[in-house]
């Protein structure tokens, strides 16, 4: 059996009750370091807590599946993942092959920063267009893509989350992301983000130190705040009571200087 167990965004705080119970009935825990971060000091929590080993899953053990799989036919396994098991396509691929190769396979659902997002900012979810992710820009690679979707979201009026790329252990800083789609914009000739534009740059969400700023592209740059995981939402234009939560919900940047 496989378990895919959500972890969702506080770390082992968002583990539930049933969840506990499924990682202290498997035989072998895994602990995803892949596809997102979670509070430093999770995986030494969870053994704690559970009084068991929890083996690190990095990109390369998750990509190259077939250990995972194939002791997932004969034995428990558990692999945790930071955030909601199904909201990347690498874990849904993993769900998929573990089904082919005879391995039953039980998910367990969780917060994730794409669906806790709208509503920390206050935001409308149904306003949400497609998420876009931002890679860190390399030499030859700064991909028109990114541009496009984010363009495409807002000629339809709707607000877009900009998942940050990770390297080194860290998520991409909220200044670092904002001045790589500057950059495009200027390659590209799009036009939808300028120094005055006003958008949402949100840090540690859910955890301790939790940073939700609303205010313009030039001040967030220019604070060059380094906490990480961090996400970005560019907004359409708001409606009046998206404007009403935005300004009780989050702050400007002067305010955490």
């Amino acid at each position: 059996m496989l378990n895919l167990v959500g972890l969702g965004l506080r770390g082992i705080r968002s583990l539930t009750l049933e969840q506990l119970e499924v990682l202290k009935l498997s035989d072998i825990i895994y602990y995803e370091t892949y596809t997102s971060i979670s509070p430093q000091g999770t995986i030494r929590e969870l053994e704690k807590l559970l009084g068991k080993k929890v083996l690190s899953a990095d990109r390369e053990f998750v990509e190259n599946e077939e250990e995972l799989i194939q002791k997932s036919v004969y034995q428990n396994v558990s692999m945790v993942i930071t955030g909601d098991p199904l909201s990347a396509t690498t874990h849904n691929q993993l769900r998929a092959d573990a089904l082919t190769a005879g391995a039953e396979v039980v998910t367990y659902e969780n917060a994730s920063i794409i669906s806790v997002i709208p509503g920390k900012i206050g935001l409308f979810p149904y306003r949400m267009g497609p998420p876009v992710s931002v890679p860190f820009p390399q030499e030859n690679f700064l991909p028109k893509s990114v541009a496009e979707k984010i363009q495409t979201n807002l000629s339809q009026n709707q607000h877009t989350i900009l998942l940050l790329d990770l390297k080194d252990k860290r998520t991409m800083f909220p200044h670092e992301a904002l001045e790589t789609i500057l950059r495009m914009e200027e390659k590209y000739g799009y036009h939808f983000l300028n120094d005055e534009s006003k958008v949402f740059s949100l840090s540690r969400v859910s955890q301790e130190g939790e940073r939700l700023i609303f205010d313009s592209v030039s001040n967030i740059i220019g604070a060059r705040f380094a906490e990480f995981p961090a996400a970005l939402v560019i907004p359409a234009e708001l409606n009046h009571n998206e404007e009403a939560f935005a300004e009780k919900f989050t702050k400007k940047c002067s305010y955490f200087r």
